[in-house]
Order: C-alpha cells, then structure tokens, then sequence
C-alpha cells in the first residue's frame, strides 16, 4: 500500500500540473495537495509489547480552501488516503469469543526468531481544517479528519513457525479481525512554504472497541505541500 500511494502521490502532481494550465492563478491557489511522512508513536501498549522505535506510514490528501474575505485565514477540506505499520514482537490472534489479543511470537512459538512482523492498516480520509497562511509563507493550521478502513493486513518474515521447518517463511494475511473500521483524530501542522511539521492524534483505538486492546497511535512526521 505505501508503493501505491507513493505512485498515487506522482500520478496527482502530474495530473494537477497539466490541470493548472487551463485554470486561472486564483483557482490553483485554493486547491492543495499534501503528502505526510510519519511515524506511529502507540500508547498503552499491553504489558509485554514492543514496537519498533520507527513504525512508518504516509498520509496523501488534496484539500480545497475557503479564504476568509482577504484575511490570512481559511477553511480547507477535502479527500486522502492515510496507511500506517504496527511494527511489534506479537500476533493478533483472536479468542473464541471473537476478540483480538496481542500475544508475543516467543510465547506462543517459543524459540522463533524474525526479522519483520507488522499490521498494516489504510483509510479513506476527509480531512478539514483551519488554516493561517502568512505573507512571507509561514503556515500553521489545526483540524480533524475521519476515515474508513479500507485495506488491514499482516506481513511475517521469519523463522518458519506455521510448518516447522528450517526454511524461512515470508507470509501475509488480509483482512485483519476487529481492526477499527471508524477512524477519527485531531491533526495539527505548522511550517514554511512547503515543508511543516505535522501531527495526528487518533481518538480511536486500532482495534475496536471491547474487540481488542486499546492502543492508540500518535502520528508524527514531515507534511509536504508543493500546491
């Protein structure tokens, strides 16, 4: 997913660029595409857990703003996609009650040893928010996004737990059980010209609610914003 949306992300520029020739100067400037780069920062992680120090996704969203009369302000909102890694030492494995757990490999395979181990989780977003946009190009806005889950997966690469055997395994898995299919947080960036901080604070667990632990991800990383 984070190939396709990097091509995704090429894909729009381009076509934004051919687009921008027909349109007038003022129509580009209300129109914004925005690519994050983040990591995943999870709290309340159950006793036990780890996840790697960089657990990395991408946000790409195209916004169209409001301006307040010819103030400095306006109000933008628009379309994205939004994929993040749960890099961790544990699966989700569900009881017979339906509801996830996250137990390390070590403990249910003991002796297992592995290179990469992760969920993948990508949402369709709406993005809206307030932005400050200074006449020497500082930027600052604050806003809220929601998302509909639209891909979850897991990704294995290691010791051959499943058969037993010497081999190395490499397998992957769709459609994660109790993964959060309603997702919504609070989002901030701050920055110049093209380059800000960004940050996302998710109000919902991964997992939904009473189906899994309550783990929430804080996003943080680099917005760019050519447009």
């Amino acid at each position: 997913m984070m190939k396709k949306l990097t091509v995704i992300f090429i894909i729009s520029l381009l076509a934004f660029q051919g687009f921008s020739q027909e349109v007038s100067e003022s129509t580009r400037k209300k129109f914004s595409t925005v690519l994050d780069v983040f990591t995943d920062i999870y709290s309340n992680l159950p006793k036990g857990i780890e996840t790697r120090t960089i657990n990395q996704g991408m946000n790409f969203s195209g916004l169209y703003d409001y301006r307040f009369g010819k103030s400095n302000f306006s109000f933008a909102i628009g379309v994205g996609l939004g994929a993040h890694n749960f890099y961790s030492n544990a699966f989700a494995v569900t009881d017979s009650n339906g509801v996830s757990e996250l137990k390390r490999i070590k403990t249910l395979y003991p002796g297992t040893d592995y290179k990469k181990n992760k969920i993948s989780y990508t949402y369709f977003d709406i993005p809206f928010e307030f932005r400050l946009r200074t006449n020497d190009e500082f930027r600052a806005a604050v806003g809220f996004k929601v998302g509909w889950l639209i891909d979850s997966h897991t990704k294995y690469k290691g010791d051959d737990y499943l058969f037993e055997t010497t081999d190395e395994l490499g397998v992957k898995f769709r459609d994660v059980k109790n993964i959060e299919t309603l997702r919504y947080g609070v989002t901030a960036r701050v920055g110049w010209k093209f380059i800000n901080l960004m940050g996302f604070f998710s109000l919902t667990d991964i997992f939904k609610k009473d189906k899994g632990p309550e783990v929430y991800p804080i996003s943080v990383g680099i917005s760019l914003m050519p447009f």
